[in-house]
């Protein structure tokens, strides 16, 4: 393969390209520069700052472009990141401001996987030297991986505002936001896919697409073309396909094409005639919610499982709910939906397994629920809190702080159908997620609820006893699997002549195989007969250590008189000011005093209880 040949650039820079300190200042040259050695690999490495673009950059073959480098690195992966951001947002980052013109295009369909990523691309208009007027800031094609970018404020008048993904391509881990496109016939505010009849395939993965428009169709993301775009784990919300005051289709999504897969995404207030419109292919584990507009099956054969559209309307006035409508195909396959609307039956579809919330407002329990339909709301962590797109600054707030996950008491858990093509959820979890593993069940929707495991137990080999909720003694290293957020009670007992010295859970950081993490004491939290409870958030491991009583020296060897009478216990001669501790019979300790006198009394109810001091313990008996 060669060697590795690294461009370098810097904005203003006028060196050769050889070094950091010695960087060219313009990018296509550097790209040009890179493919002129046909025997190594290249990349071309972009600094920091802003590069106007008049022209729109050319991408080649084989040669990867990477930017928001702070100009010392040595690897790619030394590229600073936004503590806790995201994919795409980067310490320092690289822009790309167009001034008239698109930012990248790529001519034809490239040979080899070639990766464009760490950008922002910004006020691009569609003009380049192929396929002019389409794709704002960007033109992509197949093989071209375009990945870790903004792309954002661009504009077309046909096809793409944002990016049009010319015969395919691949659009990973980007945020594409307030684009618009205008008046041609395909629509894509965000993104547009045209795949094509060579079989190049379209792939949109781990994308936030929101605050996009089209007058056309497809706000977010429209697709076209003879064979599969995939569009999976994005977040598609906020967008708006309206001309004039006319709402148009697809305000999330707008596919018509016949074979599309779109998996575990989350699409959420939009604005359209139907939130999706969909015309063919698999359309499995979605959350399609909050929006003006539906999901309208059009009319090529559908498979549409375990999807929930859920609190949205026709239009802004908010009068009438919809939820899954379409056209009639006797081919086409609905199954293990959650809808609010019933589903259509005068459609010839196959249906199965749908299933009927009780409210299009509620997300919690429902009070008289309608006959027939599951008693609540999907019960999701956190909605938002109005419907369809806004531009209100209190909303595009409460847009960040959504979260569209199942909590344990949802009714979506474990009714949805197994589904081979789709092996994890929006956040990777691998699915069906349940316990025992094999009885495991799919949830409703782009997420499942996770299930940790928690081992537990001594059996009779200990020197004290872990109990269930139900006061059954737990064999050694007892497991059991607990959904998120769902109460795990012990009891826990010494053996005679034993107490607890330590209790703590050791965390797994692997889901359940090895428990080498955190030590998390627990003991203060065990109440004073023996009981302890937890909401399960983790998998962990319940240790603990008792202590022999016999081991310890008695109080009275040390001079210290120690006795029970009614109502409590006498303590005479106590050497020094101290605390002291009194334990149960179960060892849970009920009382602590500190005193600064010789003699002391402890207040307490009849039964058998233990002193402990420095010097010493002492059992004692209180009548």
């Amino acid at each position: 393969m060669g060697f590795l040949r690294l461009d370098y650039v810097k904005p203003g820079a006028t060196g050769t390209g050889a070094s950091w300190n010695d960087a060219l200042g313009n990018i296509q040259e550097a790209i040009t520069a890179a493919k002129a050695d046909p025997a190594a690999r290249k990349d071309v490495w972009v600094a920091t700052g802003e590069f106007e673009i008049t022209s729109a950059i050319s991408l080649l073959d084989s040669i990867n472009v990477y930017g928001s480098f702070a100009g010392t690195e040595s690897a790619v992966s030394e590229r600073a990141k936004v503590a806790g951001g995201k994919a795409w947002e980067f310490a320092n980052p690289t822009t790309l401001k167009g001034n008239n013109s698109r930012l990248i295009q790529v001519a034809a369909a490239l040979d080899i996987p070639t990766t464009f990523d760490g950008f922002i691309l910004t006020d691009g208009n569609g003009k380049g030297t192929v396929t002019d007027g389409s794709g704002g800031a960007a033109l992509i094609r197949p093989n071209l991986i375009m990945q870790n970018c903004i792309v954002q404020n661009s504009t077309s008048a046909a096809a793409g505002g944002g990016i049009m993904m010319n015969t395919g391509g691949t659009l990973r881990n980007c945020l594409i936001r307030n684009n618009v496109q205008t008046t041609g016939n395909n629509g894509g505010g965000g993104v547009f896919c045209n795949t094509s009849t060579n079989g190049f395939l379209g792939y949109i993965e781990n994308c936030d697409i929101t605050g996009n428009s089209s007058t056309v169709r497809g706000a977010g993301i429209g697709i076209q073309g003879s064979t599969n775009t995939y569009i999976s784990n994005c977040r598609i919300y906020n967008n708006v396909s309206v001309d004039g005051t006319t709402l148009k289709p697809g305000a999330g999504i707008y596919a018509n094409s016949a074979a599309n897969q779109i998996i575990n995404n989350l699409i959420y207030n939009n604005s359209g005639e139907n939130a999706v419109y969909y015309n063919g292919g698999n359309l499995y584990n979605n959350i399609i919610v909050k929006n003006i507009g539906g999901l309208y099956g059009a009319g090529n054969t559908i498979k549409m499982i375990n999807n929930v559209v859920w609190a949205c309307y026709k239009d802004a006035t908010l009068a009438t709910a919809t939820s899954i409508t379409g056209a009639a195909n006797s081919n086409s396959i609905v199954h293990n939906n959650a809808t609010y609307n019933p589903l259509p039956t005068d459609k010839s579809w196959n249906l199965a397994d749908n299933v009927l919330l009780s409210s299009n407002i509620s997300n919690g329990d429902v009070t008289d629920p309608a006959a027939g339909t599951l008693g609540s709301g999907p019960k999701f962590t956190k909605v938002s809190s109005f419907i369809g797109a806004s531009t209100a600054a209190e909303h595009l707030l409460n847009l960040d702080s959504v979260n569209w996950s199942l909590n344990g008491a949802s009714p979506l858990v474990n009714i949805g159908k197994t589904v081979e093509a789709v092996t994890s959820d929006f956040a990777g979890l691998p699915r069906p997620q349940g316990y025992p593993q094999a009885e495991a069940k799919y949830d409703i929707g782009a997420y499942e609820l996770p299930y940790y495991i928690v081992v537990a137990g001594e059996g009779d080999t200990g020197n004290g006893f872990i109990y269930s909720a139900l006061g059954e003694i737990l064999a050694k290293d007892y497991t059991y699997g607990y959904a998120k957020g769902s109460k795990l009670e012990l009891f826990f007992e010494p053996k005679s002549g034993y107490e607890m010295e330590r209790a703590f859970y050791t965390v797994s950081n692997d889901g359940g195989l090895t428990f080498t993490g955190n030590e998390v004491d627990f003991k203060n939290d065990i109440d004073k007969d023996g009981f302890w409870s937890m909401a399960v958030h983790n998998s962990f491991k319940v240790n603990i250590v008792w202590r022999s009583l016999t081991s310890v020296k008695s109080l009275s060897d040390a001079g210290i008189n120690c006795f029970g009478k009614e109502g409590g216990i006498q303590i005479n001669g106590i050497p020094s000011a101290q605390e002291i501790s009194i334990y149960n019979a179960s060892g849970m300790k009920v009382k602590t005093i500190t005193t600064n006198n010789s003699d002391a009394f402890v207040s307490l109810t009849q039964g058998i209880y233990l002193v402990k001091m420095n010097e010493g313990v002492q059992k004692v008996f209180v009548k």
